[in-house]
């Protein structure tokens, strides 16, 4: 009777513990996979965490995060931001940027279709220019020069978020 009492209560202890570990890690901390605005995949070298009106989202790009502030008309705040060729977290005001590239900083979706079944134009994507972050100037104009676009400074990037 007492190794019963005993294997039951390791049992309900077990339960208990991979309940609290499972709350802990998929309600009080998850792990984000997708953008919180596009819902395109989170690539560990391009996302940042951005704070528009207040809430904090996993983003996939810089670029994505400003066009989410621009279409709701609220103030955006880039927390971190990640450095493209290391995928190493870092504030945001020390980076450097490169928009306008030739690279596709973001997956696309497969091509969509209208009523008839004809292949439709992209005409927006929230996430074009792709925005790639950079820690150096150096290490922004070298990835310039092999794919085009210009560098700018965090002041730049921010200063196209409409609403600050």
């Amino acid at each position: 009777m007492n190794a019963r009492r005993i294997a039951l209560m390791a049992v309900v202890l077990v339960g208990v513990s991979a309940a609290v570990f499972g709350w802990f890690r998929f309600v009080v901390h998850p792990n984000p996979v997708a953008c919180g605005y596009c819902r395109r995949p989170l690539r560990a070298n391009l996302k940042a965490t951005a704070e528009i009106d207040g809430k904090r989202t996993e983003v996939c790009c810089p670029r994505c995060a400003i066009t989410e502030a621009n279409q709701r008309r609220k103030p955006l705040r880039l927390v971190t931001v990640h450095d493209y060729l290391t995928g190493k977290a870092m504030a945001p005001e020390g980076a450097w940027f490169v928009e306008g590239s030739h690279a596709m900083a973001c997956d696309h979706d497969a091509m969509h279709m209208d009523d008839m079944r004809r292949p439709e134009e992209l005409a927006f994507d929230r996430c074009s220019p792709g925005t790639f972050t950079f820690a150096s100037q150096q290490e922004a104009e070298a990835f310039m020069r092999e794919n085009g676009g210009a560098v700018v400074s965090f002041g730049q990037l921010m200063s196209e978020a409409q609403f600050q």
